[in-house]
């Protein structure tokens, strides 16, 4: 096992054994299938076995702005409720006082089934007050206005993995999870000019964000404008190559990340647990090198451009671990959510044909229509009112944030995909967690890799049916889809 970088916050000791973790995992599985299977619509929407989620959001919300679930949870579908629980400052992502291990409690007493699976080295239980700090490293280099100005590199990343895609191919293992990883490796400094994986012996220019490659992301900075999905005017640039080492390893590992989201609130197998674990002690190893690497010998990637502001290395690593850990799977679910809908609608896939600058309009219709983060976790800090309900100090609430986005006012016809939604109110990426600082570069991303399937491939059609990973609740990630171009 890896030791733990001292760029990012030590690791946190669990006493459990892998048994332990295992009974664990197994009496909050066996919670969410018999409940389920009494009629609960949260505890068959947290099975995440292929349920109809649509209709489990509506009939959570006909219960009220606040279903009170059997697993002792609040849940709301509502948008006015979901809304305004997104912004109250007495809920925040752990009990009072800071406690979020539940492994060493007997579950038939606490009924607790809030923080599933530890995550706190993966940093995606940390208070909200840490994620604004650490948004303030985040927003000038990877922020909603900033996070556009890598659009150039995130292009080439992405055609370069689509033009080496065959004429039959996989969704997923063939674009969106290798396009992400190329991309992130890139952007981050992994791979790419100056980068461990360029072979050279040290960084393009003089510093972060100098020479050519700043120039066009000052002038992509510019024509961004606030909205971090616009830029279509930026010219293609053709990538050709296979990726290198770092990227490679990146491939392999995002995928072993992308289960974190969803074991906040789903107990995965413990197999999977156990990867995971591994596999997020790999990451920050990786982020601890990247991050001492740039600290000595600036290049011009993102990581250097954190370090260039001041602010210290420990919290340049833990932006860049969040990148990696929910960044990378949030990306790859919209950019695969948007395909699959567009695929799905073919008038609409045409248009994004012939106007590829509309991928960023697909992106954000898929964020309100299907978005990566479906649950949002908030645990009451106080006892508080809310929507005609109390709400006791130490209560957990879950925001089922597609089924509220279909309730938000202004939007005709919620319940259907449409690029002329694009613009509408969404609460997707929002809340002040892990999600929200991550969403910009994320939406960069999935957008270049909507762009670049549509701007090569008219033709292109499923093969067969999608395959979605089983236990998936809060992503729904696609794990396969057949494609023919």
């Amino acid at each position: 096992m890896p030791t733990t970088p001292q760029t990012l916050p030590p690791t946190v000791p669990t006493a459990v054994t892998p048994s332990e973790l295992g009974r664990h995992l197994l009496t909050i599985r066996g919670f969410h299938f018999v409940l389920g299977a009494l009629g609960d619509p949260y505890a068959r929407l947290l099975r995440g076995e292929g349920d109809d989620t649509a209709a489990l959001g509506d009939e959570i919300r006909r219960a009220g702005p606040l279903f009170r679930s059997h697993l002792g949870t609040c849940v709301t579908a509502s948008g006015e409720a979901a809304a305004a629980l997104l912004r109250d400052p007495r809920l925040d992502t752990g009990h009072p006082g800071g406690d979020r291990a539940h492994l060493g409690e007997n579950l038939w007493e606490t009924w607790r089934t809030c923080h599933v699976t530890p995550m706190d080295d993966a940093l995606l239980t940390l208070p909200l007050a840490d994620y604004r700090r650490l948004d303030r490293v985040n927003r000038p280099v990877l922020g909603p206005v900033t996070a556009g100005a890598w659009r150039a590199d995130v292009r080439h990343a992405a055609g370069r993995v689509a033009d080496r895609a065959g004429e039959a191919f996989d969704l997923a293992a063939d674009l969106v999870r290798p396009a992400v990883a190329a991309s992130l490796s890139r952007v981050l400094g992994l791979s790419g000019p100056g980068g461990p994986d360029a072979g050279g012996s040290g960084p393009r220019g003089s510093g972060p964000l100098n020479g050519a490659a700043s120039g066009l992301r000052r002038e992509g900075l510019r024509r961004e404008g606030t909205r971090a999905g616009e830029g279509g005017s930026l010219a293609e640039e053709p990538g050709a190559g296979d990726p290198g080492p770092a990227e490679r390893e990146l491939a392999e590992l995002l995928p072993r990340l992308g289960v974190a989201l969803d074991a906040v609130l789903c107990p995965p197998r413990l197999p999977v647990a156990r990867d995971l674990e591994e596999a997020v002690a790999r990451a920050r190893v990786l982020v601890h090198d990247l991050v001492t690497a740039r600290a000595a010998e600036p290049g011009d990637d993102a990581v250097s451009a954190m370090l260039a502001t001041g602010l210290g290395e420990a919290d340049v690593a833990a932006a860049c671990l969040l990148h990696l850990v929910a960044g990378a799977e949030i990306a790859a679910a919209t950019a695969a959510d948007a395909i699959v809908a567009l695929l799905d609608h073919p008038g609409q896939w045409a248009a994004v044909c012939r106007s590829p600058e509309l991928a960023a309009d697909a992106v954000e219709e898929t964020l309100r229509w299907s978005p990566p983060v479906r649950l949002v976790s908030r645990t009451a800090q106080e006892p508080l009112a809310a929507h005609g309900q109390e709400i006791d100090a130490d209560a957990h609430v879950v925001i089922v944030v597609d089924a509220a986005n279909r309730d938000l006012a202004g939007v005709a016809d919620p319940d259907r995909f449409d690029l002329a939604h694009a613009g509408a109110p969404s609460l997707s990426l929002t809340g002040g967690g892990p999600e929200e600082l991550v969403a910009p570069l994320a939406r960069v991303v999935a957008t270049e890799i909507v762009r670049a399937a549509a701007s090569r491939w008219p033709g292109l059609r499923a093969d067969g049916a999608v395959v979605r990973r089983m236990r998936s609740p809060v992503v729904r990630a696609v794990v396969r889809l057949p494609l023919c171009r």
